[in-house]
């Protein structure tokens, strides 16, 4: 959610919820609900609350999925995920307490930036990796993984919240017919046919957000919503490193892998994905290769300067020493004993010979 499109339904500032949480200021708003910062009253910190719109408020349907996030999320604890702290009620409308996160969403921050270095596109996508890994190990499948919904907090950490379309794996699905859920540019190819979805659905929309960070836009591109939903069914995306020739080879791969059109041929677990941006360290972290080959590398660099540098300094030694004896009769009398060419002794035996000419001996 982002507070350039917010539209608040109603002003909360001041109200009390579940006589303890005290709203105090917007913080952002969506589609189906609001987001509002509190004041927890009982344990003395602040709270994100999130309120469902009350024209959805009558809606069986969207109130369970809404009160469904909660109990998805709850089920899952991890620093990289926004922690579901309480569920309330505020005038017939469903609330879910949230952890705060202080920062800027990923959303932001291309908006911003355009496009991120490897090394970011590496650290943010391992950290939303292992997030997801953690959901999915307790049965939770986010279905909307966007830039929107992964936050960069003030403290560091790389954040994914906004579980209102989560499905829990034993739980029956709330999806109306027809209906498409997750936002369209992040969509999988099987969200759009409505056929059923795990794990690797969500792998597929962190790869469409892995390109979008390397190369400052999505994967697809079409005129109408529908035609970008059904863009992915029909082909692959270019590849990254044909829109930016220095991608490195394992990072380009790692993103077409996770953006292959049938699940089947994507990473099997957000921990492979994770696996595979980690290892593309040697190509993006130019300080931080890995250790064996840094050692060797260093050592071998370490070598070859040494090598230089002693010959260089004996060089420049005997230049010293030479042009010192040169002024000195041991000098003359060192020099004089060395082996000379024929026409250098004549030179030398006879002082009253023509000199060389050019500095070279007399051919005679």
């Amino acid at each position: 959610m982002s507070d350039a499109d917010a539209t608040y339904t109603t002003d909360l500032g001041g109200r009390r919820l579940a006589g303890r949480y005290r709203i105090v200021r917007p913080i952002a708003a969506g589609g189906m609900a609001e987001v509002w910062e509190a004041h927890d009253e009982t344990l003395g910190r602040p709270v994100a609350v999130k309120v469902l719109h009350p024209q959805f408020a009558a809606d069986p349907t969207l109130r369970t999925r809404f009160h469904n996030e909660a109990v998805a999320a709850a089920r899952v604890s991890d620093p990289r995920i926004v922690a579901i702290l309480d569920t309330a009620d505020l005038d017939g409308r469903e609330a879910i307490v949230m952890e705060l996160v202080r920062g800027r969403t990923l959303r932001d921050w291309l908006d911003e930036r355009g496009a991120l270095e490897p090394v970011e596109v590496v650290h943010i996508g391992a950290e939303v990796a292992t997030a997801l890994a953690v959901a999915h190990r307790a049965g939770v499948i986010h279905r909307d993984i966007k830039p929107a919904n992964i936050l960069l907090s003030d403290d560091g950490r790389v954040v994914v919240t906004d579980f209102g379309i989560a499905k829990v794996l034993d739980a029956p699905d709330l999806t109306r017919t027809a209906q498409v859920l997750g936002t369209v540019k992040y969509l999988a190819p099987e969200q759009v046919e409505g056929g059923p979805i795990d794990g690797r659905t969500d792998i597929y929309a962190l790869g469409a957000v892995l390109y979008e960070m390397l190369c400052g836009e999505p994967p697809f591109r079409a005129e109408t919503p529908a035609a970008l939903a059904l863009v992915r069914m029909h082909r692959d995306p270019t590849s990254p490193s044909a829109i930016l020739p220095r991608v490195p080879v394992d990072l380009d791969h790692a993103i077409m892998r996770a953006l292959a059109r049938t699940p089947m041929d994507r990473w099997s677990t957000a921990a492979d994905l994770r696996a595979a941006l980690l290892a593309t360290r040697s190509d993006v972290f130019v300080e931080d290769p890995p250790e064996e080959t840094a050692t060797t590398a260093r050592g071998n660099r370490r070598r070859g300067r040494s090598g230089v540098l002693l010959a260089v300094i004996i060089v420049a030694v005997l230049i010293v020493l030479g042009l010192l004896l040169a002024g000195t009769p041991f000098g003359h009398r060192l020099l004089s004993s060395t082996a000379p060419t024929p026409h250098r002794a004549a030179a030398i035996d006879h002082p009253d010979a023509p000199a060389p000419r050019d500095g070279r001996p007399d051919p005679g």
